[in-house]
């Protein structure tokens, strides 16, 4: 080949937008930004106190046929007003597993927020999910329902004390002008080891003792439907399937009470 015109495309090769080259890439041209704040304006109008219907499960993880049927399935159903896929988008943090499985989601219907996983903090996957969804810990309103989705994911921080960040949970976790109930969405729940034990009783009580609080949502076990409950009361602590067993778990909010049940597909 021409010296010169070799000179000429190694450049080109070698780009940010040329993802199959390397593993370590956090970004290219075609990368969708902001995600979860474009979801979340699209979601559908709902008065408060209206019927709310959610699919949630976590742990697509490069089953990206999976996560194609579970996107035909849902959109079959024409009942759920927006899904949450709840951590581990990837499974090595690598922008090609991003990208594929925003790709697949965004065939959806309906809208889908996204909830950092411990999988999606590994290599560069911290900073990709920063730039694709936007930041860990967020909130948003719907139906008069304040969901406060945040980073459980005690593990990839060193179980430093800082995650779950429970400063961040109280100033939250009050309840939003028009707002009369709450649901937390994480991804490792507090009674997994990946979850820091030491903040897990401080967690468990403020969830409890906040006022309006119908459930804390978790995924990250690859295991059928778990609900436990602080020392067998409160608010139930919800353990939802994987996506990668071809499971979700829909939740339902009406009058005030929230129920889940169980889907394969």
């Amino acid at each position: 080949m021409n010296r010169h015109l070799l000179i000429f495309i190694l450049p080109i090769l070698l780009s940010c937008n040329a993802t199959e080259f390397s593993p370590n890439q956090k970004f290219n041209d075609n990368t969708a930004t902001d995600v979860n704040a474009r979801e979340i304006s699209s979601l559908p109008k709902k008065g408060s106190g209206s019927p709310v219907r959610i699919a949630v499960s976590g742990d697509t993880q490069r089953k990206y046929k999976e996560s194609q049927l579970f996107v035909d399935h849902i959109n079959s159903r024409n009942d759920v007003d927006f899904v949450v896929l709840n951590g581990d988008v990837s499974d090595f943090g690598l922008l090609l597993e991003f990208d594929g499985i925003y790709k697949i989601y965004s065939g959806l219907k309906v809208p889908f927020i996204t909830v950092i996983g411990n999988h999606d903090q590994v290599a560069n996957g911290f900073d990709i999910y920063l730039r694709m969804f936007g930041q860990t810990d967020f909130t948003f309103d719907y139906a008069g329902i304040k969901f406060v989705c945040h980073d459980s994911n005690s593990r990839e921080h060193n179980f430093d004390g800082n995650i779950p960040d429970l400063s961040w949970l109280k100033n939250n976790l009050k309840p939003d002008s028009g707002t009369q109930h709450v649901v937390a969405l994480s991804h490792v729940p507090p009674d997994d080891a990946d979850f820091d034990q030491k903040l897990r009783p401080a967690y468990e009580d403020l969830f409890n003792s906040t006022p309006g609080m119908l459930a804390s949502i978790h995924s990250h076990q690859h295991s059928p439907d778990v609900i436990y409950r602080q020392d067998g009361k409160g608010i139930p602590f919800i353990i939802t399937n994987a996506i990668v067993n071809r499971a979700y778990t829909i939740i339902d909010i009406s009058n005030g009470k929230l129920t889940t049940q169980a889907v394969t597909f």
